[in-house]
């Protein structure tokens, strides 16, 4: 998960938690991601599922990745989405789709892989990029969980 907060915003809040923190001592962050925005206000979430088989292809295994909304004016999010697996993290598939906050199956991006056959078991795992439309982003990435399936590379 990333949350988000633009560079204007960013100075102001700084300024607001070095004062807040001064007074009542050290903090501690969750760390469950960074973000960007036009205003102090602009915040979202990356979300993406553990890799698994598909329930509508048999056969494949599938992943997907989407973004929520916490505040502010932005709509529309460029996802994209990484299904990798094997020695090394290699890139099996690549999803990319431009869509509103949410979720769903029409609001996420979907990266998918064929399995070649059910006897090998090899680890899985995703990486999803949200890029907020019109709005200015850091590099970090949402890494999902190793899964280990039955599924030939």
């Amino acid at each position: 998960m990333r949350v988000r907060v633009g560079p204007a915003a960013a100075t102001t809040t700084l300024a607001a938690l070095l004062a807040t923190t001064a007074a009542a001592g050290p903090a501690q962050a969750a760390g469950h991601g960074e973000g960007a925005g036009r205003a102090a206000a602009d915040t979202f979430f990356t979300r993406g599922d553990y890799v698994h088989f598909s329930g509508t292809a048999p056969g494949r295994i599938n992943a997907h990745g989407w973004w929520t909304k916490n505040s502010g004016p932005a709509t529309m999010a460029k996802v994209t989405i990484w299904l990798q697996g094997g020695t090394g993290w290699r890139t099996l598939d690549k999803g990319v789709k431009t869509v509103p906050p949410g979720g769903g199956s029409n609001k996420r991006a979907v990266a998918n892989w064929g399995c070649t056959n059910f006897v090998a078991k090899n680890d899985f795992r995703s990486v999803v990029d949200v890029d907020i439309v019109g709005y200015p982003d850091g590099a970090s990435k949402l890494v999902t969980k190793t899964q280990t399936l039955y599924c030939g590379i």
